[in-house]
């Protein structure tokens, strides 16, 4: 039940981070206001939103910070060119930051996804200790967080270098449509991609219990 409840909360709160921007950009859209301002109006919710959440939940975390930002660098970047597609680059900036991040992360022989895996179970100690256990001697736990890890970063790095070919490419007002469908494109990927590594690690580990 409990768990239910978090993926329902974590689900709202990813409307609210897609949804908020977009409303305000096409509102602006509909009042009237040019391109550049009306995506200027959409990034200043998402910070906002950002800054309400860091409040309610009294902790201001990295993610947050550099979505911040990012956003205020492209902000004063696009207002000096008058070029409203380097504002539509900033999931462009974030998804590229994050994918060398997690493949990084692999190269260096600690991936992130462990490393977040772990963050997640900070309450549960036999857990964690179970997991150092395994990390240290099997193999094949450590190659499958590598795996999951560096699948996950390359997904980023094609959304990154996707969506920067589409930006210079497509009309502004589109790409300005189309974001929001890439950004839940890009989480299905990933998320189909966990769910189906998960399904063929049971369904190996289950034959090997069998034999």
């Amino acid at each position: 039940m409990e768990m239910t409840m978090q993926k329902k909360a974590v689900l709202i709160g990813l409307l609210w981070d897609l949804g908020l921007p977009a409303a305000v950009f096409y509102g602006a859209r509909a009042l009237g206001y040019d391109v550049l301002p009306a995506l200027v109006a959409g990034g200043v919710a998402a910070v906002i939103r950002v800054g309400f959440v860091a409040v309610v939940r009294r902790r201001l975390d990295g993610l947050a910070a550099l979505v911040g930002g990012t956003f205020a660098v492209l902000v004063i970047v696009s207002l000096l060119t008058g070029d409203p597609r380097i504002l539509l680059a900033k999931e462009s900036v974030l998804s590229g930051a994050a994918g060398l991040l997690l493949v990084g992360s692999c190269l260096l022989g600690k991936p992130l996804v462990y490393t977040l895996g772990r963050k997640f179970n900070t309450g549960k100690p036999e857990v964690l200790a179970q997991w150092d256990e395994r990390w240290r001697t099997e193999p094949a736990f450590r190659g499958h967080f590598m795996k999951l890890t560096a699948v996950f970063g390359g997904v980023l790095l094609a959304d990154a270098i996707v969506r920067l070919v589409l930006i210079y490419s497509l009309p502004v007002d589109l790409m300005a449509n189309l974001s929001p469908v890439l950004h839940v494109a890009a989480l299905a990927v990933l998320v189909g991609l966990a769910l189906w590594y998960r399904s063929r690690r049971q369904r190996a580990m289950e034959q090997a219990n069998a034999r």
